[in-house]
């Protein structure tokens, strides 16, 4: 199966800003260049992912993209089925398809049911499960920013003396 390219950019996103540092919050432009997809297709992911409560997004100075709690656990596939939905696997699927094998045929819902083993396959895999701060550090340090620090481990204590 092939995802559609808002799918797979909506991932990406969902990634990146998962691996950001905890209250950091990311410019559209930033994770356009962190996913390496054009700004115009982050806007609209943002803004669709937005209103599905998995990121919160904010204008003016201070503002930015972050990843909400609910971005972090939601499923890959639950949310796949809600991207994904309405695209088509073959082009009889399509509003516009046309098949002279129309009448009866079982390969539409073959391929349904196939799509659906698909999405239950990802549906014990969460946003968080995915996210890489080692995978995603050196983007982040591409775009500007500070990779979050390791857990347990502190500025200062990068300091410190061996003992």
């Amino acid at each position: 199966m092939r995802l559609t390219a808002f799918s797979d950019i909506a991932l990406r996103v969902l990634l990146l800003t998962g691996a950001a540092p905890e209250g950091a919050k990311l410019t559209t432009r930033a994770i356009a260049e962190g996913v390496g997809a054009p700004y115009h297709h982050v806007t609209k992911t943002v803004g669709r992912l937005s209103g599905l409560g998995l990121l919160a997004s904010s204008r003016g100075r201070t503002g930015g993209v972050s990843i909400t709690p609910a971005g972090l656990d939601a499923t890959v596939g639950a949310l796949l089925r809600e991207l994904e939905a309405g695209s088509a696997m073959v082009a009889c699927e399509a509003p516009d398809g046309d098949c002279p094998l129309d009448h009866g045929c079982r390969l539409r819902r073959a391929l349904a049911d196939a799509r659906e083993a698909f999405y239950r396959a990802l549906d014990d895999v969460r946003v968080r499960d995915l996210v890489s701060e080692r995978q995603v550090g050196p983007v982040l340090v591409s775009i500007g920013m500070r990779p979050p620090e390791p857990p347990g481990r502190h500025v200062a204590d990068a300091a410190s003396p061996i003992d």
